[in-house]
């Protein structure tokens, strides 16, 4: 009867440690499903898509989550494998990256996505390498100033000359660029420079200018890398007219202090004259 109570301790024992080891398993194996099976891997694209990018074009990276999971964010690396930016999407499948083309810039790029799970985060595999190619961009042209002066007044007129290093055929519009930003784009065909003629109305226009031009690669306008800068000083003339106006009345003031001191001299003498001829009469 001893022997028979131990061997049923004994089996309840061990289904009761079997059953709390399923338990564990059980609630371990959701975890161990989501990291054994891997999120599908991200697709990266470029906007625009070109072959080549030339400097100073403006590149988006574009990743793709291929999941109807909800994404807590992405990462995009360079071609050394550096992340370079990380972008909270949240309900978003996508997620952009923007970049300036560089010669530095040029090379492989990736993303991934990634989600939280029971405080864990689940990343996806990485996308497929995706190159960006740049090549430099076309020689700046050179901007001059005619006539060519230190100092411009209000009313004068200054063309600013910038010449193409390209073939005249090729250059299909010119920009002119100031302190303030864009000032004027002028569609050109077949010249070799083009000059504006910059009227100066005041000290407003006074600062830096720069020039560049397009010219078509790749079925598409390629900006030129900008001219040097060339100054545009003016100077108001309201300081000479102030000038002008204190002298003028300084020169006023001192006749008018002449002209009073003098008639006072000459009252104060008539009338000495008048007494002196009184008492001689007496």
């Amino acid at each position: 009867m001893i022997v028979y109570c131990l061997t049923i301790l004994f089996i309840s024992s061990l289904l009761s440690s079997q059953y709390n080891f399923l338990a564990a398993f059980l609630q371990l194996l959701p975890l161990a499903v989501s990291f054994a099976d891997p999120l599908p891997a991200p697709k990266l694209s470029t906007d625009p898509r070109h072959d080549v990018y030339y400097e100073g074009e403006c590149v988006t990276l574009k990743c793709l989550a291929l999941t109807k999971r909800k994404i807590d964010g992405f990462r995009f690396f360079n071609q050394t494998g550096e992340q370079i930016n990380q972008t909270a999407s949240f309900s978003n499948l996508n997620a952009e990256f923007k970049l300036t083309a560089t010669i530095a810039s040029a090379g492989e790029y990736t993303c991934m996505y990634f989600l939280k799970e029971s405080g864990q985060e689940i990343p996806s595999n990485r996308s497929l390498p995706l190159s960006v190619k740049v090549q430099a961009a076309p020689m700046a042209p050179t901007l001059s100033l005619d006539p060519q002066q230190q100092v411009y007044r209000p009313g004068n007129h200054v063309n600013l000359l910038c010449s193409f290093p390209s073939s005249p055929d090729d250059v299909k519009e010119v920009q002119y660029y100031a302190d303030f930003g864009l000032a004027v784009s002028i569609p050109v065909s077949n010249v070799k420079n083009y000059s504006f003629n910059l009227r100066i109305m005041g000290e407003e226009v006074s600062g830096s200018y720069s020039c560049a031009y397009f010219v078509n690669k790749a079925t598409r306008p390629v900006q030129s890398e900008r001219s040097r800068s060339v100054i545009v000083y003016v100077k108001s003339h309201k300081i000479i007219w102030i000038r002008e106006i204190i002298v003028g009345g300084l020169f006023f003031t001192i006749n008018g202090l002449i002209f009073f001191f003098s008639h006072c001299l000459m009252k104060r003498r008539d009338l000495e004259e008048g007494f002196q001829m009184d008492y001689r009469e007496e």
